[in-house]
């Protein structure tokens, strides 16, 4: 798939915008074109899923509400970015409304998303210029920063609501976000998370454990989900082999191998494995890390 050519860039754009996709592989061929993207799709951990994977079933709308629980640097706001883009060019009338854990954090989701209708196949399809918080499509439909306030998650009702780094967002907040989306004009109402749990007893380990019984579906990818391909290097001699195991010969991801080496050395074990693998929130600060609120709360 080319778009070297803008008139045939355009076309494949419309097209597309007029027939759909006919299947993930097209979807994935199509942001590698338009977006310079190549999805981590290998399944490198077997408990996780790749981000292609949500990608593919938050747009063609397999999924209602799901939280991607991933390493920090792994793609989280940019693939939520890339969802909301792509549900406003190929969804006339969806409405996107974001909220992060800071309006900085909300910022870089939108500014990704400005970036790629900045490009000359895509003006044309939103209405007028897109301003700081607020974007308007010419055929309909919407994409809006909120403010972490509780007026702003009480306005109007759109389809889609993106979460952002969870656990810096209060919780009262949260509860009142959740009654945000609204199915209308055929398009699925949804609610879609995205976060790194580093905080022990936080908002998105609360998230993850009452997940099964709210409905939300967990994608979850570390760090060698993400990592690039591993190629001869001495497998028992690298500082991640305690937790890699070999895997990363398999991953096909964009995280380069000598940063997560850095990165396991600067952090201290409970910071690498809540920030980088993603198996527990990290409990520093905490004055006792033993403490369990189902058995030392008493009511």
């Amino acid at each position: 798939m080319s778009i070297a050519n803008p008139k045939a860039a355009l076309a494949l754009v419309e097209h597309y915008r007029k027939h759909g996709f006919k299947d993930a592989g097209e979807l994935l061929k199509f942001i590698q074109a338009f977006w310079d993207l190549r999805l981590p799709r290998a399944k490198v951990c077997p408990e996780h899923t790749p981000p292609a994977e949500y990608v593919i079933a938050a747009f063609f709308e397999e999924v209602q509400n799901c939280v991607c629980w991933a390493n920090r640097g792994g793609g989280k706001t940019l693939n939520g970015a890339l969802v909301t883009w792509l549900d406003s060019v190929f969804k006339p009338g969806c409405e996107t409304k974001i909220l992060g854990g800071s309006l900085e954090q909300s910022q870089k989701m939108y500014s990704h998303i400005q970036e790629r209708f900045a490009t000359s196949s895509f003006t044309h399809l939103v209405e007028r210029e897109m301003l700081k918080t607020f974007t308007k499509m010419a055929g309909g439909g919407s994409i809006q920063i909120l403010t972490a306030s509780s007026k702003s998650v009480r306005g109007p009702h759109p389809q889609k609501l993106k979460l952002d780094e969870v656990d810096e967002i209060d919780p009262e907040l949260y509860e009142a976000a959740l009654f945000i989306p609204q199915t209308a004009r055929q398009i699925q109402a949804s609610i879609q998370i995205y976060s790194t749990m580093h905080k022990a007893y936080g908002l998105m380990n609360r998230v993850i454990t009452e997940a099964a019984e709210s409905g939300f579906r967990i994608f979850k990818w570390c760090i060698f989900d993400v990592m690039e391909k591993c190629v001869n290097r001495d497998c028992e001699a690298c500082a991640l082999w305690e937790d890699c195991g070999g895997r990363a010969r398999n991953a096909d991801g964009f995280i380069k191998i000598d940063d997560a080496i850095t990165k396991k050395r600067m952090a201290s074990r409970e910071a690498w494995e809540a920030e980088a693998l993603c198996l527990m929130p990290s409990q520093e600060g905490l004055i006792y890390r033993e403490f369990d609120p189902s058995i030392h709360v008493v009511s």
